[in-house]
């Protein structure tokens, strides 16, 4: 499979997560009963960040896209690469809020739901940026750029990548 189409499709996954638990969100909002419905729901959703969105996903990209975009002149600093780990970086902070609010919801009521819900909707709202910004910017530039070579090494990292952090389980 092309490794670009292969992350344009894991996208389709990532999106479809993200509308769930902003869903969710929304449903629970304000109501403590709902919001406890909610719990388990969200514990999942955040296991699937952490492991795929922000282990597997963007190891690819970091371990693999991103150094044959860079030996190809794509820039790192103040470029489309640098800016797409900046993303990764606010990705995996707003996740670790989500989870510490979690954690806290039994202790810190109304509060961390809030704190949830805040760093949820900001989740969201980041990863729909990121993967348009990916698609339309740089996953173009791979795909004219990148010679057939380059995208069967991409391809066999990217399969070590999803080895190594999800397991022999398939997203």
């Amino acid at each position: 499979m092309d490794p670009i189409a292969e992350l344009k499709t894991e996208h389709r996954t990532v999106l479809k997560s993200v509308a769930i638990l902003e869903s969710r969100v929304e449903k629970a909002q304000g109501d403590e009963a709902a919001f406890a419905c909610l719990m388990p729901e969200a514990e999942r959703l955040l296991e699937f960040f952490e492991v795929f969105v922000d282990a597997c996903h963007p190891g690819r990209e970091e371990s693999f896209l991103f150094p044959a975009l860079q030996a190809l002149g794509v820039s790192r600093q103040g470029g489309p690469i640098g800016v797409m780990l900046d993303e990764h970086e606010e990705g995996r902070r707003l996740v670790a809020s989500m989870r510490e609010a979690l954690a806290r919801i039994p202790a810190g009521g109304a509060e961390e739901r809030f704190r949830f819900t805040a760093a949820a909707r900001q989740y969201a709202l980041l990863l729909r940026r990121h993967i348009e910004k990916e698609e339309y910017a740089l996953f173009r530039i791979a795909s004219e750029r990148l010679d057939e070579t380059a995208k069967e090494h991409l391809a066999r990292g990217f399969e070590r990548i999803e080895a190594e952090k999800v397991g022999p389980y398939r997203i």
